[in-house]
Order: structure tokens, then sequence, then C-alpha cells
């Protein structure tokens, strides 16, 4: 499986720097899907890899032309490349879901990195708190289309309900409180392998720590290269662009039973009950879908980092359904 890095660099209809992975497998198909991987919070583009190596090992049915994680420009490199902006009052205390859909939307019809991806196959995923960013994106004007979308334990929060807002408070508080600095790459690799980090895999853990931090002016120490201010203000952000429309968009995407749409969700997660209505209210609407499925599966919230093999398996049946046009799994 190779990669490529593509940058492409701020203009007047975007002003940050937007940076993607591609990865090719061995064997690649030109009349593959083309599968878009959005990140969670506090992550960075190479954060899937792992899972990848699980990913592209599949099945002869299923045709792969490349893999592509967009980064979200104010984690991993990208927060290097975009210090600046990200530094000034407008961004500095400021972050939403609506931004990192904008991101996506500027490399997607970019024709600057030489792929034209309204002509491919296209099938986004998104883990976490990117999945409001998915969803925020077809409400956007553009030529890209998606074949799917696929959910992986996402923040698709119910409007109107206290436990929506309980859990971004849950998210913002810990987002500040967290540890944030360590003075050597070294520390922090043993620091967060032994708490926060332990179950994932030492491969992932050795990519956040190589990419989701940055240098300090020291030269030595070094901290996330997503500031927790900006982390919690994401979680914080007003509920029209983080909780109310990407619901209102899920729940009209569900009803409409056009789009195929599958979600792949930890019931067994770390939270201790407090995101029960939020992913019961999920499998509620995409139950009755003629195009859509649930898969069940263990490894807690982070299970594209603790349980790759398990994640790409999951993802694997969706494609499998996708490509023999099956209607459920």
């Amino acid at each position: 499986m190779r990669h490529s890095v593509f940058t492409l660099t701020p203009c007047d209809s975007y002003p940050f720097y937007v940076q993607a992975i591609q990865y090719v497998p061995k064997e690649s198909f030109d009349n593959g899907l083309t599968l878009i991987f959005l990140h969670a919070m506090n992550l960075h583009k190479e954060t899937f890899e792992p899972m990848l190596r699980y990913l592209v090992k599949q099945p002869p049915e299923i045709r792969i032309r490349d893999v592509w994680c967009i980064e979200n420009p104010n984690q991993g490199e990208s927060a290097g490349l975009n210090e600046k902006i990200l530094s000034t009052p407008q961004y500095r205390k400021h972050w939403t879901a609506a931004e990192y859909a904008r991101a996506v939307q500027f490399f997607l019809s970019s024709s600057l990195h030489g792929v034209d991806f309204s002509r491919r196959t296209v099938v986004g995923i998104a883990h976490s708190g990117s999945a409001p960013s998915l969803l925020l994106l077809q409400d956007q004007a553009s030529r890209i289309s998606f074949r799917a979308l696929v959910f992986l334990d996402p923040a698709i929060l119910p409007s109107g309900k206290l436990s929506s807002r309980v859990m971004c408070d849950l998210f913002g508080n810990w987002a500040m409180s967290k540890r944030h600095t360590w003075n050597s790459r070294s520390t922090a690799l043993e620091q967060l392998s032994s708490t926060a980090f332990k179950r994932w895999t030492p491969q992932g853990i050795k990519l956040f720590v190589d990419k989701a931090l940055r240098l300090c002016a020291d030269g030595s120490s070094v901290t996330l290269a997503c500031s927790p201010m900006q982390e919690a203000a994401f979680y914080m952000s007003p509920q029209a662009d983080l909780i109310e429309r990407p619901f209102e968009i899920f729940t009209q995407l569900t009803a409409a039973d056009e789009l195929p749409i599958h979600l792949i969700v930890c019931l067994n997660d770390e939270y201790r009950g407090k995101t029960a209505e939020m992913k019961g209210t999920q499998i509620a609407l995409i139950e009755p879908m003629a195009k859509g499925s649930v898969q069940i599966v263990e490894g807690g919230h982070m299970f594209p980092q603790t349980e790759p093999q398990l994640c790409a398996e999951a993802i694997i049946r969706v494609l499998q359904s996708l490509q023999m046009g099956v209607a459920r799994l």
C-alpha cells in the first residue's frame, strides 16, 4: 500500500491549508470505490493506517481504487501549516463541524491535486465527531455525489435532548482539563501508552505521537497540535451547527431511504450509559431502511484505533453489500 500527501494552499474561497493523504492498494481498480475518511477530533489524517492494512486485504469481490483521509485544518500536521490564522481572534477559541465540512468540500471540489472526484464512485466514512461534518457536507452544492455514507460510532446527537447537551459539556470540559504538553515525544509515548491510549495498537499510539503533537517553541517539548481551547469550542459550539442541522439531515436521509447509510457502533462503550439515547436513536432511524444497516461491534468508542481488524471487517461487509447490490447486510 503506497501513500501520498496532497496539500492545497489557501485561496480566496478558503483561507486554510487543507491536507489529505491518499492510500493506493497494491491491487487498485480503476472502476473501484474511492473511500473518503474523516477522522475524529484531536486526531490526524494518518490515524486509520493500522485499520487500512487490514481493509486493503479485502476479498476478491471488493474493488477499491484508493482511500483518502482529509485532515481537519486545525489538527495533525495541518495545524502547523495553519498556525498563523488559527492564532487570530476569529479562530483562537472557535472551531466547528461546519469548518471541517468546508475543508472537505474545498478538497473534493479542487482540481489542483489532479483528481476529479465527480467521476469516482465515492463512499464517505466518518468516525465520532466528524460525523456532523459529513452530514453537513450533504447541504453544500457540490459536483460530488456519495454512493453511501458509513458512520463509525458517530456523534450524531438527537436534537432537543438533554443527553445531547450533557455529552457536549462532558467532552468540552474533558478537552480543557486533559494533559496537553510533554517534555519530549518519548515521554508522551510512554505516558499515553499506559493511560489514555493504553488500548490502542502500538502503531496507532506512535502515529498519534508523531502526527498529532507538535514541537513547542523550546524545540524539545511537545503539545497537542489541536489546542484544548479549539477542541472544547467544537463541542461547545452552537447547537444548530453541531446538533440540530446534522441531526435534521440524518433524519431526512434515513426517512428518504435513497442513499445507503450504514452504522457501525459500539454499545458497550466507556461512557457509562451517557451515549445510550444517542445510539438508540441512530439505530431506530436506520433499522427500518431498506438501504441501511446496523452493525454492533466491540472495542469502545475508539474501536478504529483499538480494534483495527474488527473495524476493517465491519467496513468490508458494508462494501460487499454495495458492490454486490445487496440492500441490507
